[in-house]
């Protein structure tokens, strides 16, 4: 049964429930995603990789091809040229289950969005905002696919990706602000992370005798 779409709900919203409803029911890979959103847009292909990462359990080993594809996607946006996307990562699978609690995390996120994006401000109708913003989804996604065994590695850059790309398609350009808040506080927690883990490693070293 077809869902209905509430005209109060963010056009992004109503587009992913479209996108949905055309996916095949079975399991995809990476490529064949990427074969079925090519007219949608850079944007709506990278919100939808980054569903597995707004959970605090995401869909183990999917940090590293999604995030690979991420940065592959922004690239090319940069570049204007055709998406390459290597062998290893285009044969990467979901299963019917998965692409369906995809979609289920991005309708719960979108329902928060909603209720504070609207249309306002010029900053997404400038191309040079969205080269910079761009530039900032490739830094978010190497963060995003390092391999780190810490809480919110994941989910920090994720959320802070996730409000560029869907103030980009509402161009809301206070929500866009908000996007470079998250941004800055993520690469501080990063910072944090690296520091503490920096500290940990000389204590240990001194603590075993090796002088620092």
């Amino acid at each position: 049964m077809a869902k209905t779409f509430n005209e109060s709900t963010l056009t992004t919203s109503n587009k992913l429930m479209e996108i949905q409803q055309d996916l095949p029911d079975k399991n995809i890979t990476l490529k064949q995603l990427i074969e079925v959103m090519s007219s949608e847009g850079v944007q709506f292909l990278i919100i939808i990789l980054l569903a597995p990462f707004l959970i605090p359990a995401s869909i183990p080993g999917s940090s590293t091809p999604f995030g690979i594809l991420i940065i592959l996607l922004e690239l090319a946006f940069l570049g204007n040229k055709a998406l390459y996307v290597p062998n290893f990562i285009g044969k990467y699978e979901l299963s019917k289950n998965n692409v369906s609690k995809l979609f289920e995390i991005l309708e719960k996120v979108l329902g928060y969005l909603e209720k504070i994006s609207k249309p306002r401000g010029e900053l997404s109708t400038k191309k040079y905002i969205l080269q910079i913003n761009a530039i900032v989804s490739i830094v978010l996604a190497v963060l995003l696919f390092l391999p780190l065994p810490i809480p919110f590695t994941d989910f920090t850059p994720s959320i802070s990706m996730l409000i560029l790309s869907v103030s980009t398609l509402e161009r809301d350009s206070y929500l866009m602000v908000l996007g470079y808040v998250a941004t800055i506080l993520t690469i501080i927690y990063f910072a944090s992370v690296g520091y503490v883990g920096v500290e940990i490693i000389f204590m240990t070293l001194r603590y075993i005798g090796i002088p620092i």
